[in-house]
């Protein structure tokens, strides 16, 4: 069962404005989540909104350009989502003549996570979703079977690191909705 936030949920209620109403609340939506598939559970009820409203209204004032709200009301939600979720996606690999380190930047919700284990394998999870090389994709999903997770607290950040092999995962947690991932993998 998928957790809806409230806040979120009322942010997305501007839907019901016809034909400004989509692309306003997935502009809301995506700031908020910054990731296409944190944001999709809440286009389910933000199409049929967007369809109902500017449909409706389009039936009443705007005859002529029914088909055009049609597809527009269907179709926005979806396709601003997708693109402005890719604002968001920031990968860097760099290559070293040791090891190769892949930088990631992930989107964390306001959640009450207090388990450092929860959070750091949130965090991998969407780190796997966002990494499309086998290779790195492999690694990263194995790493449930390596060394416990370490834990450092300073002032301002929280760092987990977790070694397997020839592996090393450090998330940094400075922010309240970034976590900067470092993977690195010696040769």
């Amino acid at each position: 069962m998928v957790n809806f936030e409230r806040g979120t949920t009322l942010q997305t209620m501007t839907v019901l404005i016809p034909w400004v109403g989509p692309s306003v609340s997935t502009l809301l939506l995506v700031r908020r989540m910054r990731d296409f598939w944190n944001s999709a559970p809440y286009l389910l009820y933000i199409t049929p909104l967007s369809f109902a409203s500017t449909i409706a209204f389009t039936a009443i004032y705007m005859k002529n350009l029914l088909m055009i709200a049609l597809i527009y009301s269907l179709v926005s939600p979806l396709l601003f989502t997708f693109i402005y979720s890719k604002k968001y996606d920031s990968m860097q690999i760099n290559v070293n003549e040791y090891y190769i380190e892949v930088k990631l930047k992930v989107p964390l919700l306001t959640d009450n996570v207090i388990d450092p284990n929860a959070l750091f394998e949130k965090v991998v999870n969407k780190a796997v979703r966002r990494i499309r090389n086998p290779y790195y994709h492999y690694k990263l999903k194995s790493l449930g079977n390596c060394s416990n997770l370490k834990v450092n607290l300073s002032e301002n950040k929280i760092t987990l690191r977790r070694r397997c092999g020839d592996i090393t995962v450090e998330v940094i947690i400075s922010n309240n909705d970034i976590a900067d991932m470092k993977v690195s993998i010696s040769y």
